[in-house]
This record gives structure tokens, sequence and C-alpha cells, in this order.
């Protein structure tokens, strides 16, 4: 039996701000995984739910402008 996709939406990683497309999908396992922004390692949710959630990254992080103090 196949597992049941849902529609892709957008993410930014409130890090860094890389751009990712979230796919959710059904997952019958409780199944634990750590996930992590490619870009600057901050941890992202691996599940909703029932709902395990697989990031596609679409948009490195733009580099952030220095502050002058």
């Amino acid at each position: 039996m196949l597992n049941k996709l849902r529609p892709t939406t957008l993410f930014e990683c409130p890090r860094c701000s890389a751009g990712y497309k979230v796919v959710r999908a059904e997952a019958p396992d409780p199944t634990s995984s750590e996930i992590a922004c490619l870009s600057c390692g901050e941890p992202l949710a691996g599940r909703e739910g029932a709902f395990v959630l697989k990031y596609f990254l679409v948009d490195a992080p733009k580099e952030r402008q220095r502050r002058s103090a």
C-alpha cells in the first residue's frame, strides 16, 4: 500500500533563511529521525502529527549583510 502524499509547501530556515520545499507523507510507523538545515545545521521538524516531513533545498541562504556598530 502506498503512502498518501500531500502537496508541497514552502519553508524558510529560521536561522539562515535557506528556502525549502517540504513534502508531507503519511507514515504509519512513528519513526524518529533528526533533520537539520543543509546550510547551517539548524534542527528542523521531522514529523508533524502522523506525517513525515521531507525537505528539498531550493534556495541557498543569502549572505547576511553585517551591521555596523
